[in-house]
């Protein structure tokens, strides 16, 4: 049973999982990691159950980064359904790196779980092409992490492309366990991407897991 308050779930959001970009309607990522924080309990009253990880894993004809899609990058893959793609601005970039010191990569786009329901979110990082291999960008990635603890890589594929997934955990002063956390790493001709699942603790992983999973799946090199 969780021992912490929403309120502490949306700070540790905040810090951990900041969107850093707008939502449609006008919503700004804070307020958004604010708002599911206090409309979790309602929502669990209003239907008996959260949008779970079941939902999380149907298609929702949605392709993103290919242009013309919410983000453009180096490969392209489904979202699941209800969840929400924003690109990420030039200042979110630059204020997401100096947030968590990290220089390896650049964030390009995030994935927010909130409308279906789950706090957490995916987001895509990128960086330009390199010599280096998929298991060496993601060595450099977890280094920039922080409180990081029970790293297992492995070496697998993204369709034809070479790629290295981590699963880890990470830890954080506002939790009473740290939460589960993953990576995987794509090199592709147009860049380096690193995707990135972060869930508020190992429930909410297990719900969102699929959607990374759909991504995972069905991710190609952007043409």
């Amino acid at each position: 049973m969780r021992k912490i308050t929403w309120a502490a779930a949306t700070a540790v959001l905040s810090v951990g999982m900041l969107t850093g970009c707008s939502s449609a309607d006008g919503e700004s990522g804070d307020t958004a990691k604010a708002s599911a924080g206090a409309t979790k309990d309602t929502e669990k009253k209003d239907t008996g159950k959260k949008d779970t990880g079941k939902a999380a894993g149907k298609k929702d004809d949605a392709r993103i980064g290919v242009a013309g899609t919410a983000c453009e990058l180096p490969v392209s893959f489904e979202v699941a359904k209800g969840w929400k793609p924003a690109a990420s601005s030039a200042e979110d970039a630059k204020m997401l790196a100096k947030l968590n010191g990290r220089t390896s990569v650049t964030a390009a786009c995030v994935i927010d779980a909130k409308p279906a329901g789950l706090l957490g979110n995916m987001r895509v990082w990128t960086a330009g092409r390199t010599d280096k291999s998929p298991r060496q960008v993601l060595d450099a990635f977890i280094a920039e992490e922080k409180r990081v603890s029970d790293q297992e890589f492995s070496e697998t594929k993204v369709g034809d492309l070479p790629a290295a997934e981590v699963t880890y955990k990470e830890s954080s002063p506002l939790l009473d366990e740290p939460s589960p956390q993953r990576a995987l790493a794509v090199t592709t001709p147009k860049g380096t991407v690193v995707l990135h699942l972060t869930a508020f603790d190992g429930g909410e992983y297990k719900d969102m897991l699929p959607a990374f999973e759909l991504a995972k799946k069905t991710m190609l090199p952007a043409s």
